[in-house]
């Protein structure tokens, strides 16, 4: 699956998470995460994901392209989120695929929603404190939402 996402780190997240509201935006989601990320040489990553939402917590893996960039816009593949409970299974496909840990993220995840779009506002609590907005989905949509948002901050 492709993921066609704008993102940039802001200094308010009040701005964008008003104009979402004002627009017909729904909150669907506030979550706790804590996401360690492992990495190999073939350029993917390898993400393990803790989710608390409302004292409910899941636990997903996933994968990802691993292109880092400044650019605003970026295009990956992404597999879909496999739910698990079983660490040690998880960590056993982990290293027979030669993945290795390399970083551990604590942030909060505010998701909002219309049909074709969604938002995703961060705030990231360690290992340093920043807000990072991102929007995703149907490409031409994106595109002139990115636009409009990209005057707020």
């Amino acid at each position: 699956m492709k993921e066609y996402e704008y993102s940039k780190c802001v200094d308010d997240l009040k701005k964008y998470t008003d104009y979402c509201e004002k627009n017909d935006y729904i909150l669907k989601e506030k979550i706790s995460q804590v996401r360690t990320i492992y990495r190999k040489s073939d350029a993917t990553i390898a993400r393990i994901t803790i989710n608390d939402k409302n004292g409910v917590v899941t636990k997903e893996l996933d994968f990802k392209e691993d292109k880092l960039s400044s650019q605003e816009l970026i295009i990956r593949r992404e597999s879909l989120p496999l739910n698990f409970d079983d660490d040690s299974i998880i960590f056993s496909i982990l290293e027979f695929l030669n993945y290795k840990k390399d970083n551990t993220i604590k942030r909060t995840r505010y998701i909002y929603e219309n049909d074709k779009v969604k938002f995703e506002f961060d705030e990231y609590i360690e290992p340093d404190k920043r807000k990072v907005i991102s929007v995703e989905g149907d490409k031409e949509l994106v595109d002139k939402i990115w636009l409009e948002i990209s005057n707020i901050n």
